[in-house]
């Protein structure tokens, strides 16, 4: 199976940067490592290794890539080709995933590498956090100094960018204190980050949040001592991380996911459970004071212009990708934005692919039957169902409709749903009219209840 290595190549690309720490692997694009996937998964099908399949699942997303390209040729054809690029490489990773994963152990394989990316950028973040915060000149403010006012931290510990400005002399805001992490990372604001698409603190909690419920299963597929103590550790390492991003967007996706293996354990008093096994994280982390009153300001207004878009562009949106052409930050919220860019058609796809995965995942666990290879599929449908949860949560306050990891979040769950079916042919989870009326009318109940609430609020 070609397809394993070609994807843990893209995927380390895609989330590890290495092209942005290592100069000999500067010439390295995305597009080479999407094309050796390309070439991996059409080498697997002439084998034979991998079959087509499809499900209501990639046909929806299918539709949803068609009408977001859709959108920029009638809004912003000027930027169909960077969109076109952005849309394909998400879209191109769900079929890599979901069509070319067809068995149980390809799909533990893929959890087990984005279960290493998890611990891993956890550890790193956690590191970044607690190294002692250093000065650090900013690369806007040094342009146009002399090559003795380097970009970088200049090795002076500090308590606040004030002092940092106040030593050198400055009286502007040239210098930032932050804590510098490994690989040349580095906080922002205090906050813990990592590089590319994992840059902004809320995305880093975010992903970390989706990958942690695979640690979990793999200690369901096989409990032992030390796949116990890698669930430990993968819970510490990931609530701490979470914590130190001060991402309250993220503390309630991880405590969102932790509430699904609670509520499944437990039931409802699970729910409670979750809650106060939350209330740590909830307290230690997340911003405060004038800073917080301040992105929530930001944020209602962002979703005020968002609704504006809609009205003003009440079919098309104003095209996938060009909410910040009219605004001058993104929508901090993916349903708005999907509404925003894409119109109605294109908010009720994404949101009907959302609602479809989340029930793959639980036809999954009440339809099968109890052989042991039921019980590993239910495993893994409650990994993702968690995974997904966290997802949902995170959408709210993130602009993430397009972003690769939701992709490839979606795929897996199709991969799971393909894999299923060849173990169970008469196993199906359809799409039906009634599955499109009940989203269409959530929809419209969520747009109207976030109308109201901007209202209440003056924005």
């Amino acid at each position: 199976m070609l397809i394993l290595p070609a994807l843990a190549s893209l995927f380390t690309y895609l989330f590890w940067r290495p092209h942005q720490i290592f100069s000999a692997l500067q010439g390295l694009s995305i597009n080479t490592l999407i094309g050796l996937a390309l070439v991996a998964y059409v080498l697997d099908l002439k084998t034979g290794w991998t079959r087509p399949r499809g499900s209501p699942l990639v046909v929806l997303l299918t539709c949803l890539w068609a009408w977001c390209i859709l959108t920029v040729v009638v809004k912003a054809p000027e930027n169909l080709g960077i969109e076109l690029a952005k849309l394909t490489t998400s879209f191109l990773m769900l079929i890599f995933v979901s069509e070319g994963l067809q068995s149980f152990r390809a799909i533990k394989a893929m959890a087990l590498l984005l279960m290493v990316f998890t611990l891993g950028f956890g550890t790193l973040g956690v590191d970044q956090g607690l190294t002692p915060s250093v000065c650090y000149r900013r690369a806007d403010d040094a342009v146009t100094e002399s090559a003795e006012a380097a970009v970088g931290f200049d090795g002076r510990p500090c308590a606040t960018r004030l002092q940092c400005n106040e030593e050198a002399g400055v009286a502007g805001g040239e210098f930032g204190c932050e804590h510098p992490g490994w690989l040349g990372t580095s906080s922002i604001e205090g906050r813990v980050r990592y590089l590319g698409i994992l840059e902004d603190p809320n995305e880093l909690a975010w992903v970390l949040t989706m990958g942690l419920p695979f640690c979990f299963a793999f200690y369901e597929e096989r409990p032992s001592g030390k796949r116990l103590a890698l669930l430990i550790a993968g819970l510490v390492i990931t609530a701490t991380c979470v914590i130190m991003t001060k991402s309250r967007s993220g503390q309630l996706s991880l405590m969102g996911a932790l509430g699904v293996y609670f509520i499944r354990r437990y039931r409802g008093r699970g729910a409670i459970a979750a809650l106060i096994a939350g209330l740590p994280i909830l307290l230690l982390g997340g911003r405060s004071g004038e800073e917080a009153d301040s992105s929530s300001t930001e944020r209602l207004g962002c979703w005020s212009e968002a609704l504006s878009m809609w009205r003003e562009n009440p079919i098309f949106g104003v095209g996938s990708g060009q909410f910040t052409e009219h605004n001058s930050l993104t929508a901090h919220n993916s349903f708005l934005l999907t509404l925003a860019e894409l119109g109605p058609i294109g908010f009720l796809l994404w949101t009907a692919s959302i609602y479809f995965a989340f029930k793959i995942t639980i036809r999954i666990q009440v339809d099968l039957g109890a052989d042991e290879q039921a019980a590993v599929a239910r495993s893994w449908a409650t990994a993702l169902l968690a995974s997904l949860t966290g997802l949902v949560i995170s959408a709210f306050f993130l602009s993430i409709a397009y972003h690769p990891a939701l992709w490839i979040f979606l795929g897996l769950t199709g991969a799971l749903y393909g894999a299923v079916r060849k173990h169970a042919p008469s196993f199906r989870v359809p799409l039906t009219s009634r599955d499109v009326g009940l989203v269409a009318g959530v929809d419209v109940a969520l747009i109207i209840a976030l109308y109201v609430y901007l209202r209440l609020k003056g924005a």
